[in-house]
């Protein structure tokens, strides 16, 4: 069963590994997971994250079958195996995969939690809600110690809470970041704001009505803009259509 993204948080690998175990074989019902691991949060929320890291399958009534991956990592014969499953199962996670090939890719050595807040925040648009934002950071952090990629630390004394990355992660990532990730979502690239040369910003109420533009800021970049013309007279529409080349003025 497809799933939107929701951070995981308020379980652990612990948990996790539990439910995986349980549902060795044949997998599970929802009624037989209740009775095992209880009815509450914690077993919602531990579903959630292995479904979210592709590691269970579940149908409409909530019974649970181990995916491929979940199995592979289920009957690892050793701790390594394991690891290396977990690292490709958080690859494999949009969320988890993003702010993981930027650091490899720009030389990072630790993750902090301000950097990666903003990253699911602003940068993948996630629009989480503030505490699963702060708790999900935690358990991303807890899990990738959990496959070795680098060590977790706590905040305490004016540090920020963070994982530093082993030496080795970049070389443990590569082979799963080289693949094309099925369960991608959009992440917005940073990039320096062009100078201000559009018409002036519109403020009021939700868009009703808006227009994407594409508009070239360097040689061979382009982004789009999305400009709501909700409250734009049509002189005005035309001026701006204009100023971004999509319109020829009249002399």
């Amino acid at each position: 069963m497809a799933s939107e993204v929701v951070l995981p948080y308020r379980t652990d690998w612990r948990e996790m590994e539990s439910v995986l175990d349980y549902c060795k074989g044949k997998g599970a019902d929802r009624a037989a997971l209740e009775t095992r691991f209880g009815a509450g949060e914690g077993l919602r929320e531990t579903l959630n994250a292995l479904d979210q890291l592709a590691l269970i399958d579940r149908n409409e009534a909530g019974d649970v079958r181990l995916s491929m991956l979940g199995e592979q990592l289920a009957y690892a014969p050793d701790r390594a195996r394991r690891q290396e499953r977990l690292v490709e199962a958080i690859a494999g996670y949009a969320p988890y995969r993003a702010p993981l090939e930027r650091a490899v890719a720009e030389g990072r050595t630790l993750l902090d939690a301000p950097w990666v807040e903003h990253l699911w925040q602003v940068d993948m648009r996630l629009g989480q809600p503030r505490n699963r934002v702060e708790e999900a950071r935690t358990f991303f952090f807890r899990l990738a110690d959990e496959a070795a990629l680098g060590v977790y630390r706590r905040g305490v004394r004016g540090q920020t809470t963070r994982l530093e990355l082993d030496e080795d992660a970049g070389a443990m990532l590569r082979p799963y970041l080289a693949r094309p990730n099925a369960r991608a979502v959009s992440v917005v690239e940073p990039a320096a704001e062009p100078a201000a040369t559009g018409p002036e910003p519109v403020t009021g109420d939700a868009p009703a009505a808006s227009l994407t533009v594409p508009a070239a800021v360097a040689p061979g970049v382009t982004v789009m803009i999305q400009v709501d013309m909700t409250d734009w007279d049509f002189e005005r529409i035309e001026r701006f259509l204009a100023l971004v080349g999509h319109r020829r003025q009249d002399d």
